[in-house]
């Protein structure tokens, strides 16, 4: 039996649309498997991304800024050189510092026995100082600042304390422990200041170490608190330092400058063991200097064994100049002391027309005789008024230099 056209087509639609249906399934489920499983189904779309630059670091915190070096928190820079600036060569001593510098290497002495002959006679401020601080980098700071005290050579452990000592080799407390000099100094008249009574105020014997210029000689009372703590800060900003003796002044006891005075009632060996009390209450002084003592000064027999004692450790000896009546200066040159003698008072009142006509009379006493020295309180209006006085100094032609210059000087010894 035959069948009819229409019959015979209608298998071929449907096998069609089944071989079509095959094939959208089939599209779909490759698709599926060879695509990435994550983003089946999405858009996707890729950018070709440079590599990321890392991350500039945080600004440190605000204390370690203020610190030197790098913070602890993050890794050192490679080193790179320093590029040339005017900043660099600000950095560098002056002329006038260099001679400084060059002065103090040896002038402080460079005995192997004190044990600091490697600093070249110059101290770094805060190093080995009262802070333990590392050491300042800025040259000018340590320039002024002086070598720590005391030097082990020149002293030796008393009864009652540390007392000053000669070295075995014949070093000296009043040249080791003095200020140097610098080279080259100006020609012409110079002045020495001494501004006693440190160590009793606390507020006035910091102004006077922190504004004074370091020439000016600062003298400590033996009867202050942590006196080596002040000895210390003297000498970083500078300083020289003596140590006041007190003596007995006309009209003792009504006018008593206290305990472990010097006595012309007392018989020697007792006022020997005074004074070893009194040099022992700090190390690192050059000299002594008298504190009152007018009539203790005008006695030979009470006066020149003390004299004597402080030869025999290597100290030298300032007159305050307040007594016209003292036998210091002849008895020193007889015993061949180093010796320095005040020209005159500066603040007998604390009166600032009284002080600047004492400056005035400095001025004319070291033009016409070489050298004067003048003493003073530490009284703040007094470190002020010589504080300005001696910016003006160098105008006039005038060197300000320390007590010890002015005793070595005086006495080449």
């Amino acid at each position: 039996m035959s069948e009819t056209p229409g019959k015979r087509r209608r298998p071929s639609l449907l096998t069609g649309a089944a071989i079509a249906v095959a094939l959208i399934c089939g599209g779909g489920l490759a698709y599926l498997f060879l695509s990435d499983g994550r983003l089946a189904g999405e858009p996707v779309v890729r950018f070709a991304l440079a590599p990321e630059a890392a991350p500039a670091p945080a600004p440190a915190p605000a204390d370690k800024l203020l610190r030197t070096g790098t913070p602890d928190d993050q890794p050192a820079a490679p080193a790179t050189p320093p590029a040339a600036s005017d900043e660099a060569d600000a950095s560098k001593p002056t002329p006038d510092e260099q001679s400084l510098l060059d002065a103090s290497k040896g002038a402080n002495g460079d005995d192997a026995e004190s044990g600091d002959a490697a600093d070249g006679g110059v101290k770094i401020l805060g190093a080995e100082s009262i802070s333990g601080a590392p050491g300042s980098s800025d040259p000018v700071t340590a320039l002024l600042a002086l070598r720590p005290v005391p030097d082990p050579a020149l002293v030796e452990q008393g009864r009652q304390g540390p007392l000053p000592i000669i070295a075995k080799n014949g070093r000296k407390a009043w040249k080791v422990y003095a200020r140097p000099l610098p080279k080259g100094l100006p020609a012409g008249p110079r002045i020495a200041l001494v501004v006693g009574g440190m160590g009793i105020s606390d507020s006035a014997t910091s102004h006077a170490i922190e504004t004074l210029p370091p020439e000016v000689t600062l003298s400590f009372a033996p009867y202050g608190a942590h006196l080596q703590d002040w000895i210390g800060k003297a000498r970083d900003a500078g300083h020289e330092v003596l140590l006041e003796l007190p003596m007995e002044p006309f009209g003792y006891p009504q006018n008593d400058p206290g305990p472990y005075t010097l006595l012309t009632s007392l018989q020697p060996a007792e006022n020997i063991s005074r004074l070893e009390w009194l040099l022992s209450r700090f190390a690192g002084y050059a000299g002594v200097m008298n504190y009152q003592g007018a009539r203790f000064t005008s006695s030979p027999t009470a006066l020149s064994p003390i004299l004597a004692a402080l030869k025999a450790r290597g100290l030298m000896y300032v007159d305050n100049g307040a007594s016209q009546r003292s036998l210091a200066p002849k008895l020193a040159g007889d015993a061949n002391l180093p010796i320095a003698v005040g020209t005159r008072m500066i603040d007998p009142v604390q009166n600032p027309d009284i002080i600047v006509q004492s400056f005035t009379a400095l001025e004319g006493a070291a033009k016409q005789s070489g050298i004067a020295v003048g003493v003073a309180t530490g009284f703040p209006v007094t470190v002020d008024q010589m504080t300005a006085w001696t910016k003006t100094l160098k105008d006039k032609g005038i060197v300000l230099v320390p007590v010890s210059a002015a005793a070595a000087e005086t006495k080449s010894n």
